[in-house]
Protein backbone atom coordinates (compact mmCIF):
# COMPACT_ATOMS: atom_id res chain seq x y z
CA UNK A 1 0.00 0.00 0.00
CA UNK A 2 1.43 3.45 -0.73
CA UNK A 3 2.31 5.97 2.13
CA UNK A 4 -0.28 9.11 1.91
CA UNK A 5 0.46 11.90 4.44
CA UNK A 6 -3.18 13.22 5.75
CA UNK A 7 -3.02 17.40 6.47
CA UNK A 8 -4.73 17.72 10.15
CA UNK A 9 -6.05 20.84 11.93
CA UNK A 10 -4.83 20.86 15.15
CA UNK A 11 -7.29 23.27 16.82
CA UNK A 12 -7.37 24.71 20.61
CA UNK A 13 -10.38 25.96 22.78
CA UNK A 14 -9.08 28.31 25.07
CA UNK A 15 -10.97 29.02 28.61
CA UNK A 16 -9.87 32.38 29.09
CA UNK A 17 -10.90 33.72 25.51
CA UNK A 18 -14.06 31.56 25.03
CA UNK A 19 -17.01 30.75 27.47
CA UNK A 20 -18.10 26.97 27.27
CA UNK A 21 -21.74 26.90 24.77
CA UNK A 22 -25.33 26.38 26.94
CA UNK A 23 -26.27 23.00 27.44
CA UNK A 24 -29.31 22.45 24.74
CA UNK A 25 -31.40 19.62 26.23
CA UNK A 26 -32.70 16.48 24.41
CA UNK A 27 -35.72 14.38 25.95
CA UNK A 28 -34.51 11.14 24.23
CA UNK A 29 -30.75 11.59 24.48
CA UNK A 30 -28.62 10.77 27.46
CA UNK A 31 -24.91 11.87 28.36
CA UNK A 32 -23.54 9.44 30.83
CA UNK A 33 -20.16 10.39 32.11
CA UNK A 34 -17.01 8.10 32.05
CA UNK A 35 -17.98 4.31 33.95
CA UNK A 36 -15.68 1.62 33.07
CA UNK A 37 -18.69 -0.86 32.73
CA UNK A 38 -19.49 1.56 29.95
CA UNK A 39 -16.23 0.64 27.81
CA UNK A 40 -17.66 -1.68 25.11
CA UNK A 41 -20.54 0.68 24.41
CA UNK A 42 -17.91 3.63 23.44
CA UNK A 43 -15.53 1.51 21.86
CA UNK A 44 -19.11 0.41 19.42
CA UNK A 45 -19.88 3.77 19.26
CA UNK A 46 -16.46 4.54 17.89
CA UNK A 47 -16.27 2.03 15.59
CA UNK A 48 -19.84 2.88 14.09
CA UNK A 49 -18.97 6.31 14.06
CA UNK A 50 -15.57 6.18 12.24
CA UNK A 51 -15.49 2.63 10.20
CA UNK A 52 -16.16 4.00 7.13
CA UNK A 53 -14.59 6.96 7.56
CA UNK A 54 -11.38 8.45 5.82
CA UNK A 55 -9.68 8.57 9.59
CA UNK A 56 -9.29 4.70 9.40
CA UNK A 57 -6.48 5.35 7.19
CA UNK A 58 -5.06 7.38 9.59
CA UNK A 59 -5.77 4.85 12.60
CA UNK A 60 -6.92 1.40 10.99
CA UNK A 61 -7.86 0.25 14.52
CA UNK A 62 -11.22 2.85 14.28
CA UNK A 63 -12.03 0.67 11.06
CA UNK A 64 -12.46 -2.79 13.35
CA UNK A 65 -14.92 -3.37 15.96
CA UNK A 66 -12.19 -5.09 18.44
CA UNK A 67 -9.70 -2.33 17.48
CA UNK A 68 -12.00 0.53 18.65
CA UNK A 69 -12.93 -1.39 22.11
CA UNK A 70 -8.94 -2.13 22.54
CA UNK A 71 -8.24 1.65 21.88
CA UNK A 72 -10.94 2.96 24.23
CA UNK A 73 -9.29 0.34 26.92
CA UNK A 74 -6.15 1.24 26.56
CA UNK A 75 -6.94 5.07 26.92
CA UNK A 76 -9.09 4.98 29.88
CA UNK A 77 -5.84 2.79 31.26
CA UNK A 78 -3.17 5.78 30.27
CA UNK A 79 -1.89 7.85 33.52
CA UNK A 80 -3.24 10.95 31.53
CA UNK A 81 -6.83 9.84 31.11
CA UNK A 82 -9.54 12.62 32.13
CA UNK A 83 -12.46 10.51 33.18
CA UNK A 84 -14.46 14.00 33.23
CA UNK A 85 -14.06 14.71 29.49
CA UNK A 86 -15.15 11.01 28.83
CA UNK A 87 -18.89 10.77 27.33
CA UNK A 88 -20.84 8.45 25.85
CA UNK A 89 -23.81 9.64 24.07
CA UNK A 90 -27.00 7.31 24.64
CA UNK A 91 -30.36 7.07 22.25
CA UNK A 92 -32.97 5.36 24.76
CA UNK A 93 -36.79 5.34 23.96
CA UNK A 94 -39.07 6.79 27.00
CA UNK A 95 -39.50 3.90 29.08
CA UNK A 96 -37.13 1.68 27.46
CA UNK A 97 -34.13 0.41 30.42
CA UNK A 98 -31.35 0.39 27.41
CA UNK A 99 -30.32 2.60 24.96
CA UNK A 100 -28.46 2.82 21.54
CA UNK A 101 -24.93 4.17 22.08
CA UNK A 102 -24.51 7.08 19.51
CA UNK A 103 -21.88 8.91 20.42
CA UNK A 104 -18.73 8.83 22.33
CA UNK A 105 -15.25 11.53 23.42
CA UNK A 106 -12.66 11.14 25.20
CA UNK A 107 -10.16 13.08 27.62
CA UNK A 108 -6.22 13.31 28.04
CA UNK A 109 -4.27 15.77 29.80
CA UNK A 110 -1.17 16.84 27.59
CA UNK A 111 0.38 18.17 30.42
CA UNK A 112 -1.22 20.18 34.28
CA UNK A 113 -2.78 23.09 31.70
CA UNK A 114 -3.29 21.37 28.67
CA UNK A 115 -6.15 18.67 27.71
CA UNK A 116 -6.17 16.69 24.30
CA UNK A 117 -10.37 15.65 22.98
CA UNK A 118 -9.83 12.15 21.52
CA UNK A 119 -11.78 10.63 19.13
CA UNK A 120 -15.03 12.67 18.84
CA UNK A 121 -17.44 10.39 17.15
CA UNK A 122 -21.20 10.80 16.25
CA UNK A 123 -22.86 7.81 14.41
CA UNK A 124 -23.86 8.24 11.36
CA UNK A 125 -27.74 8.61 11.83
CA UNK A 126 -27.28 11.34 14.69
CA UNK A 127 -24.76 13.71 12.80
CA UNK A 128 -26.05 17.43 12.76
CA UNK A 129 -28.61 16.85 15.45
CA UNK A 130 -26.76 18.07 18.44
CA UNK A 131 -25.02 15.25 19.86
CA UNK A 132 -21.49 16.35 19.12
CA UNK A 133 -22.02 19.81 20.25
CA UNK A 134 -23.19 18.61 23.44
CA UNK A 135 -20.19 16.00 23.63
CA UNK A 136 -18.14 18.39 23.10
CA UNK A 137 -19.93 20.84 25.75
CA UNK A 138 -19.86 18.09 28.56
CA UNK A 139 -15.78 17.57 27.53
CA UNK A 140 -15.00 21.00 27.98
CA UNK A 141 -16.99 21.36 31.66
CA UNK A 142 -14.19 18.33 32.44
CA UNK A 143 -11.73 19.09 31.28
CA UNK A 144 -12.09 23.00 32.91
CA UNK A 145 -13.25 21.31 36.43
CA UNK A 146 -9.98 19.43 36.28
CA UNK A 147 -7.74 22.80 36.05
CA UNK A 148 -6.91 23.11 31.85
CA UNK A 149 -6.56 26.28 30.64
CA UNK A 150 -7.00 25.08 26.97
CA UNK A 151 -8.50 22.03 25.02
CA UNK A 152 -6.90 20.54 21.95
CA UNK A 153 -7.85 18.38 19.10
CA UNK A 154 -7.28 17.08 15.45
CA UNK A 155 -9.48 16.55 12.31
CA UNK A 156 -8.25 16.09 9.18
CA UNK A 157 -9.07 19.18 6.72
CA UNK A 158 -11.52 17.32 4.19
CA UNK A 159 -13.99 16.86 7.55
CA UNK A 160 -15.88 20.47 7.08
CA UNK A 161 -18.70 20.08 9.04
CA UNK A 162 -16.48 18.80 12.27
CA UNK A 163 -14.39 21.89 11.08
CA UNK A 164 -17.28 23.99 11.36
CA UNK A 165 -18.68 22.52 14.46
CA UNK A 166 -15.41 23.25 16.24
CA UNK A 167 -15.26 26.90 14.73
CA UNK A 168 -18.93 27.63 16.05
CA UNK A 169 -18.51 26.07 19.67
CA UNK A 170 -14.85 28.35 20.02
CA UNK A 171 -11.91 26.28 18.91
CA UNK A 172 -9.69 28.04 16.87
CA UNK A 173 -6.79 27.16 14.17
CA UNK A 174 -3.31 26.81 15.99
CA UNK A 175 -1.10 24.84 13.40
CA UNK A 176 -1.19 22.48 10.59
CA UNK A 177 0.66 18.53 11.21
CA UNK A 178 0.32 15.54 8.84
CA UNK A 179 -0.39 11.72 9.63
CA UNK A 180 1.18 9.25 7.48
CA UNK A 181 -1.57 6.67 6.97
CA UNK A 182 -1.82 3.98 4.10
CA UNK A 183 -4.59 3.87 1.22
CA UNK A 184 -5.54 0.57 -0.14
CA UNK A 185 -5.51 0.16 -3.84
CA UNK A 186 -9.54 0.13 -5.05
Amino acid sequence: MPVVYFKRYRMQFDFIEREIPNEKRSSRLEYLDWDERLVVQHGLAKWESFRREMDVSVFPCLGNKEGCKKLMRDLANRDNFVPEATWLALDREPGARTGRAIGTIQGLRTNALVGSIQNIGVIPDFRGKGVGRELIRHALVGFRDVGCRYVNLEVTIHNLGAIRLYESIGFRHLETVFKVGNVPFS
